[in-house]
């Protein structure tokens, strides 16, 4: 409701990716929004444009590169204890049965 002009911005650049997207029949993933994004940024003539579409892009990447950080395993041990580690390994030192 009371959003700013440059986060509405970014709510129409990645809706018009998407849309761009949809068009194509692709596939959706972040990858392919990342390289719609790319490829409307270096056609873009406004420069607040191509700067928003940048900042959209390096935020996805950011993002995405956390998520991959945060994978995380389920370990059962013989006594059928699950075990829960991530990259930073266990997770609060605690054992769910």
């Amino acid at each position: 409701m009371y959003r700013s002009n440059e986060e509405k911005l970014t709510d129409k650049l990645i809706g018009e990716a998407v849309i761009s997207l949809l068009k194509s029949k692709s596939l959706i993933s972040i990858d392919r929004l990342i390289k719609q994004l790319q490829f409307m940024a270096v056609n873009a003539e406004n420069l607040t444009r191509k700067s928003a579409l940048e900042q959209i892009i390096n935020e996805m990447r950011h993002d995405q590169a956390d998520k991959r950080a945060r994978v995380s395993y389920e370990v059962r041990d013989v006594d059928n204890v699950r075990h829960f580690f991530n990259t930073e390994g266990p997770s609060d030192d605690q054992k769910k049965h």
